[in-house]
């Protein structure tokens, strides 16, 4: 096959053209799972992520002028490609279309293989899902700031918010905090984070795991002041188990000041969010000191730097 006369041979060549450019980062960092192509082209409308030999691909439903059996061509031709380029079977390759409004993605199913296995990431071992979830356990973009986490967290008490998989947890605790302790509303997430911590070799007795509402849990009296805490709720929640649903935007200022109620005069909360249009609320500088740190925060695969958004921020000293 002539792949220069394919009809997906652009989307062939910018991904070779990426994995070019990022040979040397992948390889000084050891890192093995990293996003490939970022929607680079208008005309193909993807986000690929690479674990360790195997893609996982988020189509972005975009108003194309295609038929039902003219996007399966489509996209048909695009995992052509990729198949020769990564040499790679069906059975590597797992598809999902998201929506860009669509409240609870990283909490959507979308199957029940249970296609589980896991992925190394600077030396700490994860367990990814590619198969049953929009998201697949580990977010790629904040592979820096976990980095930065683990740096920070010798001998500290440490509060992730909206745990998820706990990823941010289990660097903290390599990291060597005292204790880490994970809050999340989903038993699946909070179970899936332990296995996490367990992969790692990391003894949990020291550590917390708790089914919690995150917006009312940080509202209730304080029982210990935390050192570093991490804050990365989703854009929007609409879950039928918290008392009321969750708008980042709208949200925000609440989520900050109730966590900031459970940090140390001299701790630091990482603040993190993926909403496109967010803008932070000038109500939040009189009582603390801000630093947003969102360009060291997005890594060199990522090529929308508006991926996320992220804040170091302090308490005022009184």
């Amino acid at each position: 096959m002539n792949i220069q006369t394919h009809p997906a041979s652009a989307l062939y060549n910018r991904v070779k053209k990426n994995q070019k450019a990022l040979k040397s980062y992948l390889q000084m960092e050891q890192i093995t799972c990293y996003r490939i192509y970022d929607w680079d082209m208008p005309e193909f409308p993807l986000c690929i992520d690479f674990y360790e030999g195997r893609l996982h691909i988020s189509e972005y439903q975009t108003r194309h002028s295609m038929h039902a059996d003219q996007h399966q061509s489509w996209l048909a031709e695009c995992l052509e490609v990729l198949r020769i380029l990564f040499e790679i079977t069906d059975e590597s390759i797992f598809v999902k279309t998201r929506y860009r409004s669509q409240a609870d993605q990283q909490y959507a199913k979308v199957s029940d293989i249970k296609n589980l296995f896991t992925v190394q990431e600077n030396g700490y071992v994860f367990q990814v899902n590619l198969s049953d979830y929009i998201d697949t356990g580990l977010f790629l973009d904040h592979r820096p700031l976990r980095k930065k986490v683990a740096e920070v967290s010798t001998g500290k008490h440490v509060l992730n918010l909206f745990a998820y998989t706990a990823s941010f947890s289990v660097y903290a605790a390599m990291g060597g905090a005292l204790t880490v302790t994970s809050v999340d509303l989903s038993s699946t997430y909070l179970h899936w984070a332990i296995e996490n911590f367990k992969l790692s070799l990391i003894n949990i007795t020291r550590h917390q795991f708790l089914k919690a509402d995150v917006k009312q849990w940080i509202q209730q009296s304080v029982h210990k002041l935390y050192d570093i805490i991490i804050l990365d709720p989703p854009t929007l929640s609409t879950s039928t188990m918290m008392k009321t649903d969750l708008d980042v935007q709208a949200d925000h200022v609440m989520l900050i000041k109730n966590a900031l109620r459970h940090l140390h005069p001299h701790g630091v909360l990482y603040f993190s969010n993926n909403f496109r249009n967010f803008q932070l609320s000038a109500d939040l500088e009189g009582e603390t000191i801000l630093q947003e740190i969102t360009h060291w925060t997005i890594p060199p695969d990522f090529r929308n730097k508006r991926i996320h958004r992220c804040w170091e921020i302090r308490k005022r000293p009184q």
